[in-house]
């Protein structure tokens, strides 16, 4: 077997243990916390695993440019289970948040640099497939995560949740080791100043999504962005490049796909909630909704590449983000008469839209970077997806707890991700034509 398939393997092994570890830990937290105690604690072990896994991504792939792929990535596997095997030793509630913010260090740099190698790898056409493969991981993880979390918690104990890491992240190391890359990496100055400023700056912005008082929080971290805008205009060697935002396209395509992430994508938190209480459905049911989402993924980014060379970026955003618009109005004004199965089509539309642009996204950011800051241009925009995610999610768990209703704070959630969805057709006219596509490197058969 080529020795880039195995490499591969050892991609989907990472996205694998990732998405697992996420839908897992939802189902196994309470039985944690009744072990643990420290209940008022309970929202940090996620909130501690988002901010370090989110602020890390972009130190990732600026290391990644500077000291190659394949180190940077076994080392976020080896923090992933090392912090694995200690939250699966814990013995109170502050030793596994500790424990689950070395877990997210790990995290922080496995889905990112599993995508960089992927654009190092292969051709424009084969990424599309890829990712479907990767996103069809995470609908398949959505429905085994629980059932394993369940398992593990009836049958064994909640530490198997993490112990079951272990095998997963030895394997994928040794995957990995056949890995052979091909680029040469150029060391350069690290912008640490930099880099403690713009972390500081993000962890008390997110932060400020998860407490009920954020007012001082945004305060401190707009004044830590703005200082840390001042320090990099001064850097000879910036932690973001200055190239990132001087190209026209790399600027474009992250801007649509912050805002993009900032509107519809994240309206598929609060649907299961709105069947739940508002149709009386069943919680399996109303699960089972969102698999129209990963579905339409699936569809949407497996010809993604093949569509990039055919019709070229902006045709391709402009049409995403046209469709997405059309559908999420159909959502805000017909979401209280559709059948279960009209939902499903819609969403799937939707799904399709995430699937394409999501793919069209990380290619561009791959295509139109510059061989030695590609690293740092596939992690800022998957730092930015995050980012945009979290805050929309918050800003719509704002909007529906204010509703009225639950049906009219639903809708008001979809007249928020339409509003935001026209600044993305706009966003997508901005979008260049295409980029040349050269330094590719095909899979062998």
């Amino acid at each position: 077997m080529n020795k880039n398939k195995y490499v591969f393997i050892g991609l989907v092994i990472t996205t694998l243990i990732s998405a697992l570890d996420t839908n897992i830990m939802q189902t196994a937290s309470p039985t944690i916390v009744n072990q643990l105690g420290g209940l008022e604690l309970f929202s940090w072990i996620f909130v501690v695993y988002m901010l370090v896994s989110t602020i890390t991504v972009p130190l990732y792939g600026k290391l990644s440019d500077m000291y190659g792929r394949k180190k940077l990535l076994m080392i976020a596997v080896a923090l992933f289970t090392i912090g694995s095997i200690l939250c699966g030793l814990a013995n109170s509630m502050v030793t596994l948040i500790i424990f689950r913010g070395i877990q997210g260090l790990g995290a922080g740099g496995m889905i990112p640099l599993s995508m960089i190698i992927v654009g190092d790898l292969f051709t424009i056409e084969k990424r599309g497939k890829i990712q479907a493969v990767f996103s069809g991981i995470w609908a398949v993880s959505s429905i085994i995560g629980p059932i394993l979390g369940s398992f593990f918690v009836e049958a064994l104990t909640w530490r198997w949740i993490f112990f079951i890491n272990i095998p997963i992240g030895i394997a994928t190391v040794l995957f990995l080791i056949p890995y052979k890359e091909a680029a040469e990496y150029k060391k350069t100055h690290i912008d640490y100043k930099g880099f403690f400023l713009f972390g500081i700056s993000i962890t008390l912005l997110l932060l400020s999504t998860s407490l009920s008082n954020p007012f001082w929080y945004v305060i401190c971290g707009v004044i830590g962005f703005i200082l840390f805008v001042l320090v990099e205009r001064k850097e000879q060697y910036p932690f973001l490049p200055v190239t990132l935002f001087k190209n026209k396209g790399l600027l474009s395509t992250n801007l649509f796909m912050l805002v993009y992430c900032l509107s519809f994508y994240g309206t598929s938190n609060f649907i299961p909630l709105y069947l739940q209480e508002g149709s009386q459905m069943s919680i399996y049911k109303s699960g089972l909704i969102l698999l129209s989402i990963a579905l339409g993924w699936m569809f949407g980014s497996t010809p993604a590449g093949k569509w990039i060379i055919r019709f070229g970026y902006k045709v391709l955003f402009m049409f995403g983000s046209i469709v997405t618009t059309v559908s999420g109005l159909v959502l805000y004004l017909l979401i209280q008469d559709l059948s279960y199965i009209g939902l499903f089509i819609i969403l799937t539309i939707q799904g399709f839209c995430f699937g394409l642009l999501f793919a069209l996204g990380t290619i561009a950011s791959q295509e139109f970077a510059e061989s030695n800051i590609k690293g740092m241009s596939t992690s800022l925009q998957i730092f930015l997806r995050n980012i945009g995610t979290s805050v929309g999610v918050t800003i719509m768990g704002v909007i529906i707890n204010h509703g009225v209703t639950l049906a009219i704070g639903m809708k008001n959630i979809f007249l928020y991700a339409l509003i935001l969805s026209f600044i993305t057709i706009f966003l997508s006219f901005l979008v260049p034509e295409k980029t040349s596509f050269v330094g590719e490197t095909a899979l062998s058969k």
